[in-house]
């Protein structure tokens, strides 16, 4: 079976009709295995200004920031039924269990700085979308969704992504290696899904 990881907006976690979505959402993946990764959201925006207010650092800023997206997961397992929040290893025994794994991203990140010769920067240019992309590769997904606020880029490519502001500077080269990604505009109700060539 083919594993899909969904990033989750951070955006979309004050959004009163987020259960609902993703009730439908979730429903479309009961074949594939899939692993949900929440954006940090407002309490990454939270940090960004502690960090403006009072020059953090981007290395201490960064270190707030993924653990704003380890808050947001802990929300986002509060919206869904039967979610639970995971590190890598846990990712097995929460599919054996019939439970959606929502992945604390900050633990793949820590081993991606140790093992690659590329890793992320830590830097606010680099958000979780690219964090998404980057633990996709290294799970061996086979594509990566987007979940979002706002509708695809014109015309519906990663380089007009990455030029529109859609996605962060870093994304391309993060999500060089992923087959497929696929943009999903949560708040359009007839949004089936993207492909960002």
């Amino acid at each position: 079976m083919s594993l899909v990881v969904a990033k989750i907006g951070g955006s979309l976690l004050g959004w009163a009709g987020l259960r609902g979505w993703l009730g439908g959402f979730l429903g479309e993946f009961e074949i594939s295995r899939l692993v949900l990764i929440a954006g940090g959201g407002g309490a990454a925006d939270w940090v960004r200004r502690l960090d403006e207010a009072h020059g953090l650092g981007e290395e201490v800023a960064h270190g707030l920031a993924m653990r704003a997206m380890d808050l947001s997961a802990h929300v986002l397992a509060t919206i869904i039924e039967g979610a639970t929040v995971v590190e890598e290893g846990e990712l097995a025994a929460s599919w054996a269990a019939g439970r959606t794994p929502i992945l604390l991203a900050r633990g793949v990140l820590r081993a991606d700085d140790r093992r690659s010769a590329d890793p992320l920067p830590h830097r606010w240019d680099v958000t979780s979308d690219s964090i998404a992309a980057r633990v996709a590769e290294r799970l061996g997904a086979s594509a990566l969704i987007l979940c979002k606020s706002t509708p695809a880029p014109t015309p519906p490519s990663r380089d007009e992504a990455a030029r529109s502001g859609l996605v962060d500077p870093a994304f391309l080269g993060a999500a060089r290696a992923l087959p497929i990604v696929v943009h999903r505009n949560a708040r359009a109700p007839d949004c089936r899904g993207t492909p960002l060539l």
